[in-house]
């Protein structure tokens, strides 16, 4: 059954192979090689990023109150075969699709199908700090 569910995601993604926005998963996390400081916390991080490909919806305005999902929020999704494999998106991956420019912070809202075709993921956009202001949130 695996390989039944392994096709169907290939030829989703082939059948919208280069009709997607190309962005980037980018992930930040502790460097283990750094190891740790005298409090426990990791001396140094490590940034690696992978090419995707997907697009970015928006949440219905008629569900957004009923389910708490703030206007900032948008479904980033993600097609699994253009990620390389054993990459799956994690929260506070941040995702940056050329739809104006914007990248999105995702939170722990993550699934996908059977065929883990495609990754749909609640992200919170972010906004680059224009004032210097180290508690403005950005990428």
């Amino acid at each position: 059954m695996a390989g039944l569910l392994d096709q169907i995601a290939k030829d989703l993604y082939a059948g919208f192979k280069n009709k997607l926005l190309k962005g980037t998963l980018k992930r930040v996390a502790a460097d283990d090689a750094a190891g740790l400081d005298t409090l426990g916390d990791p001396r140094d991080t490590a940034t690696t990023e992978w090419p995707c490909q997907g697009f970015v919806d928006s949440y219905s305005d008629k569900f957004r109150p009923k389910d708490g999902v703030p206007s900032t929020d948008a479904k980033v999704c993600i097609f699994a075969k253009s990620l390389p494999a054993g990459v799956r998106p994690e929260k506070d991956d941040v995702v940056a699709m050329p739809t104006g420019g914007a990248s999105y912070q995702l939170g722990d809202d993550i699934k996908t199908d059977p065929a883990t075709a495609l990754w749909e993921c609640r992200g919170t956009l972010l906004q680059a700090s224009t004032s210097g202001d180290c508690r403005a949130r950005g990428v």
